[in-house]
């Protein structure tokens, strides 16, 4: 579920800024399996146009032949710009001192709950590296808007009407999927997606 929220969040954020877009993925089974990630890199590199590339892996492979074919990357967890000057653009990356520190201190203070929760856009847990200099102009100032709607709540990734990658209506209009589903059974992909099987 963590992994197909991701892709499905990331296609409606595609889709948000052209309507007709396409994303393909690839599984790699891996979160570190340099071969195994680049594998999947290459069959997607051989099979399609592809414009930009983004993953869900620790493997730098992907970044590596995203250079050397010339196609715009997206990284994960780290900023690894420097690494790749001419098709870097950005990464999601994670802040953990801001979920861990807090938490932390509770257990010290002997006022730590534990249950389940959803940590909000506004905590500061998940970030955006530094745009590089191969990103558009007028694109940051279009990402911050929109982190500005997900901190204040204005905006759910996932409301309705969202149909799945088959044409279903998954989600109905002014509706909003569950926590429950999202974290333990989203199992199906969102309109746009194609995934190579």
């Amino acid at each position: 579920s963590e992994v197909i929220r991701g892709i499905n969040a990331f296609t409606l954020g595609v889709k948000s800024v052209n309507p007709d877009a396409s994303v393909y993925v690839e599984w790699c089974n891996s979160w570190t399996d340099d071969a195994a990630a680049g594998a999947a890199a290459e069959q997607l590199f051989d099979a399609h146009a592809i414009d930009v590339i983004a993953m869900h892996t620790d493997s730098l492979r992907v970044l590596e032949l995203a250079e050397e074919r010339g196609v715009w990357s997206i990284g994960y967890n780290l900023d690894n710009a420097k690494e790749f000057p001419e098709t870097y653009l950005t990464a999601p990356v994670w802040q953990w001192e801001n979920y861990y520190e807090p938490y932390i201190l509770k257990c010290l203070q002997g006022k730590f709950k534990g249950n389940n929760y959803w940590e909000g856009a506004n905590t500061g847990v998940v970030g955006l590296a530094p745009l590089t200099q191969n990103v558009k102009d007028g694109v940051g100032t279009l990402i911050a808007e929109k982190r500005e709607q997900l901190e204040s709540g204005m905006v759910d990734v996932f409301y309705g009407p969202i149909r799945d990658n088959e044409g279903n209506l998954r989600v109905a209009e002014g509706e909003s999927m569950s926590d429950a589903v999202m974290l333990n059974s989203f199992d199906w992909y969102v309109e746009g997606v194609v995934v190579h099987e």
